[in-house]
């Protein structure tokens, strides 16, 4: 009964948090996008990732960067606000993510890639040169190896019934540890904050696990690295267990992509959240 009283306080809080954001939306050929899109100066759009939505792109946008920038979080494919289309691929989102900017009347802007975000932000690079300053991969994956579906490993997203209120609720609250080891850092409230409600985000959460997340393996061929023709940072913790070290260590090298890279922080860079905020901002003045 306890429970049941706590789990109603904690899921009405944070649908009330969730939707007292300011958001926008704008219509694409690929159905409504809600977005938030607040500040002024050099815009700097996330493709965010899984679990995420227009409150986990803006509140890491927040956390990342000082108030003089233009901020832009849009929810992608199936995120709350927006439309899930026939082919929510990571090439179609990238045009989406086009069709926004122009809308927007923004010529050129910065990328931040995190984590199941991170195929789509890509992918405007490589098919959007011109409108790219600088792209910013954090706790990010990048093309590797040419794959199949058969030959890749690992789940490659959350169990379906956790993708409910009710159980993600059960679950931050009294089985944190499972998602200590799955990010391999403490987590921090504020994430638990933009994960529920998680119903909301449950259309787009599966098509990350079913395309998105393995979208640069088995189309290896679509994400032509050489093709990136602006500046590159990236952030990255070696003991980040969902985006191997490994992967990003032979990335920087062929593209001489600027980097900090930090020993411990796991997937969400857990204690270095200064080294990361100072990283971007000298990029982006040395690019700008």
């Amino acid at each position: 009964m306890q429970q049941n009283l706590q789990y109603n306080k904690d899921i009405r809080n944070s649908y009330d948090r969730f939707n007292n954001y300011k958001t926008n939306k704008i219509s694409t050929e690929f159905g409504k996008m809600t977005y938030i899109d607040e500040g002024v100066g050099e815009a700097i759009l996330i493709s965010h990732g899984i679990f995420g939505g227009y409150d986990q792109a803006y509140n890491s946008l927040k956390s990342f960067v000082e108030d003089d920038y233009r901020k832009i979080g849009p929810s992608r494919f199936g995120y709350p606000g927006s439309d899930l289309p026939v082919k929510p691929t990571p090439g179609n989102q990238a045009k989406a993510f086009l069709n926004l900017l122009d809308q927007l009347g923004i010529e050129k802007t910065y990328i931040i890639t995190t984590s199941a975000g991170s195929a789509s932000g890509i992918k405007f690079v490589i098919d959007y040169p011109k409108r790219v300053k600088g792209l910013i991969l954090l706790s990010s994956a990048v093309p590797n190896v040419k794959k199949t579906k058969d030959e890749i490993e690992g789940m490659t997203g959350p169990p379906k019934f956790l993708v409910n209120d009710f159980p993600m609720w059960f679950s931050t609250k009294y089985f944190g540890f499972i998602f200590k080891s799955m990010f391999g850092s403490e987590i921090d409230k504020t994430i638990y904050d933009t994960m529920l409600p998680v119903s909301p985000r449950k259309k787009g959460i599966e098509i990350d696990g079913k395309i998105t997340n393995i979208d640069m393996d088995i189309n290896f061929e679509n994400y032509e690295i050489k093709k990136i023709k602006a500046p590159i940072l990236v952030l990255h913790a070696k003991d980040d267990p969902m985006t191997k070290y490994e992967n990003m260590d032979k990335f920087i090298k062929l593209t001489n992509a600027q980097s900090a890279i930090f020993e411990t922080g796991g997937h969400l860079i857990t204690g270095h959240g200064d080294a990361v905020s100072q990283a971007i901002k000298n990029f982006i003045e040395d690019v700008k």
